[in-house]
């Protein structure tokens, strides 16, 4: 009779050494977690995918050339890259008359390496350019508004990807910003 009182009193103490021992896992798998994701930040750029907006307007003496598009970036294994660009591109002349309208669809893969670490330099050579169906772009008009990486095959552009937050990363070529690519926030 009285072992039947202290039973439920001796399975409460029993619970509570095993309260510290629970609580010290739930710490262990917290702080893994953790660490993983801050490792898989540290991958960055290269376990996201990302896309942007691009724009670009080129002056010349006698025509202005420019080109709007849906650029997406995606980091591929073994050093590789996607490139994907989707929009359109516009030749003006003088008096900024339309002469041509062209579509652009096409992915670029690109073999890339990483020249300088500190200043997030990239060397990409196209290895192979898929130009979709639809896609109208010649020649004269991709070299005015293009890196020539995004239509021919073999070409080598050095590139700087820069994390700018989180969330963003920053695309520029020596000269000038190319694209803000965001990644879609993880959950």
């Amino acid at each position: 009779m009285i072992k039947d009182k202290f039973r439920p009193l001796i399975r409460n103490i029993k619970l509570i050494y095993w309260l510290p021992a629970v609580a010290i896992l739930t710490l262990a798998f917290a702080l893994y977690i953790t660490n993983q994701m801050q490792e898989n930040r540290s991958l960055f750029p290269y376990s996201l995918a990302c896309r942007g907006d691009f724009l670009s307007e080129a002056q010349y003496d006698d025509k202005k050339a420019k080109v709007n598009t849906t650029i997406y970036f995606s980091f591929l294994n073994e050093n590789r890259m996607l490139v994907s660009l989707s929009g359109n591109a516009f030749l003006y002349d003088g008096q900024n008359k339309l002469i041509e309208k062209r579509i652009l669809l096409r992915n670029i893969y690109y073999d890339y390496v990483l020249e300088n670490k500190t200043l997030q330099t990239y060397t990409l050579t196209s290895r192979q350019i898929n130009v979709d169906s639809i896609d109208t772009m010649d020649q004269t008009l991709s070299s005015l508004v293009l890196m020539n990486s995004f239509y021919i095959s073999g070409h080598t552009d050095t590139l700087v990807m820069k994390k700018y937050d989180d969330h963003t990363m920053l695309i520029e070529t020596n000269q000038s910003p190319l694209v803000m690519c965001v990644f879609k926030p993880a959950r």
